[in-house]
């Protein structure tokens, strides 16, 4: 119930306040105008076989006060059990900037580096939100940059804050095409041997940066020292580094990465997430919880005309550490034509390597333009999936869509599978209805939706099945 009064009342006042600076001629604070901006995302799902039925809620407003800002995430969740539902605030922040120091209370995300010793990052693909709550102070000026804060982290579940994270980092820019940074973070945990102390993570990181013209060299090493709160030793390191040419043409680019133990708390929970280095985002770390990994990536970019272009990519990664020795590829090869002006076509092979089981996905859409305002669409792909000690078998996609300008999209599909062991049906149809008008977007779905794998950012995930209906709205005011 006290929930509901805070998230009553602050909801309130936004409202009133965004109804006031709609409707008042705009005001002046510190020869600026004062403004709000608001988004509201919603989602409903019905379960065709249970009946049961979930709703999501989050509506995020920002003003802006001159030097002056604030914001809040307001959040309702009702899954299928009422015991778990909640209202609340899940993030709220209040700051102040000129045009070099800028001061933030409350929550946010940073990341140092390419992710190696800090990477708080939100990413609604994987559901995954890592965000910070504390102070933060960050600077920007002719030559340096840095930033500096203490803030309390959250747990696996993503419900309470029990780490603390202090941190700083900054760059240096001598001279215009290069650039020298470092990056300091202390986690803190309950020491489980000790009632009255903590148990200290110290990730110290190292890199350099030179941009030229067409080329672009990057590279980082990260040290980890300290105990897990068992007191066990968890020293690691790691080191990334890229280097990519941007011809026009052709674009290349190489990518290298080794890490052993730099991951903390946990892989599911992680609040650094090193670049995956592989073109869908799998790492070796998220898939078997690896204590470390080798590899690398090399791809190219090909546009030979403004009608054609070429897409390759190839990445390994080895095991470090422990008795296992996984092993993960991935070889990707993909083109898009522009056969003539109102046709284009898209097509990818991607295979993943994989010691649990082997992946093959052969993928193609199209584009028909039959006027200004009317579009046809077909996308069809199989995915094969072939393990060492199981069935082969595959999954066929298939997806007709009709789009009508910006207003109206609708798409028909489903998909069918031979794997005996399954725990979804044999074959699922769909129908989705897309309508857009100014700021809202409302999507419609109802049918079967296959689920599987899916990762991002480094971050792997196995999403279940959907049977039913799902309606989502999405407004910006």
């Amino acid at each position: 119930m006290e929930n509901g009064r805070v998230l009553f009342i602050v909801a309130f006042i936004a409202i009133a306040l965004a109804s006031g600076f709609i409707s008042a001629p705009a005001a002046r604070a510190q020869d600026d105008y004062w403004s709000v901006s608001a988004a509201n995302w919603m989602q409903y799902w019905h379960y065709r076989d249970t009946k049961e039925d979930s709703l999501e809620n989050r509506f995020i407003v920002d003003f802006n006060f001159g030097n002056f800002y604030s914001g809040a995430w307001l959040e309702i969740f009702e899954p299928n059990r009422p015991d778990r539902s909640y209202e609340k605030t899940t993030q709220r922040y209040f700051g102040w900037n000129d045009d070099n120091l800028t001061v933030h209370l409350g929550n946010f995300y940073q990341v140092f580096g390419r992710g190696l010793t800090l990477n708080a990052f939100y990413d609604d693909v994987i559901d995954f939100d890592n965000n910070l709550d504390g102070v933060k102070v960050s600077g920007i000026y002719e030559h340096i940059e840095f930033d500096a804060f203490s803030a309390r982290g959250l747990d696996d579940s993503g419900r309470e804050r029990e780490f603390t994270l202090r941190g700083v980092g900054g760059t240096v820019s001598p001279i215009s095409p290069t650039r020298f940074g470092f990056s300091y973070t202390r986690f803190k945990q309950d020491d489980f041997m000790s009632l009255d102390q903590s148990a200290n993570i110290n990730m110290t990181s190292f890199f350099s940066e030179i941009n030229y013209g067409l080329f672009e060299a990057y590279g980082e090493y990260a040290y980890k020292r300290g105990f897990d709160p068992f007191g066990n030793n968890v020293d690691g390191d790691g080191t990334y580094a890229n280097l990519s040419i941007s011809q026009g043409t052709i674009n290349l680019l190489a990518e290298y990465k080794n890490y052993i133990n730099l991951i903390y708390p946990n892989p599911q929970g992680a609040f650094n997430n090193p670049p995956p280095v592989s073109h869908q985002g799998r790492t070796l770390t998220s898939l078997q919880g690896a204590r470390g990994e080798r590899g690398y990536q090399l791809s190219a970019l090909i546009a030979p005309s403004f009608d054609l272009n070429f897409d390759l990519s190839f990445s390994e990664s080895f095991e470090r550490g422990g008795s296992r020795r996984n092993y993960l590829a991935e070889k990707f090869a993909g083109f898009r034509w522009q056969v003539f002006q109102d046709l284009i076509f898209n097509y990818h092979w991607d295979r993943i390597d994989y010691t649990s089981e082997d992946e093959i996905e052969n993928y193609l859409d199209g584009y028909f333009y039959i006027d200004r305002a009317n579009t046809i669409s077909l996308t069809a792909y199989t995915r094969r999936f072939m393990a060492p000690s199981s069935e082969h078998y595959h999954e066929d996609y298939l997806i007709l869509g009709y789009t009508k300008g910006n207003f109206l999209q609708l798409n028909v599909g489903g998909s069918v599978t031979s794997n005996s062991f399954r725990f979804d049906p044999e074959r699922l149809a769909f129908v989705e209805l897309i309508l857009r008008l100014k700021g809202h977007e409302l999507i419609i779905f109802s049918g079967g939706e296959r689920g599987g794998l899916i990762c991002s950012s480094g971050i792997c995930q196995v999403r279940p099945t959907f049977e039913g209906t799902r309606v989502i709205l999405f407004s910006r005011f």
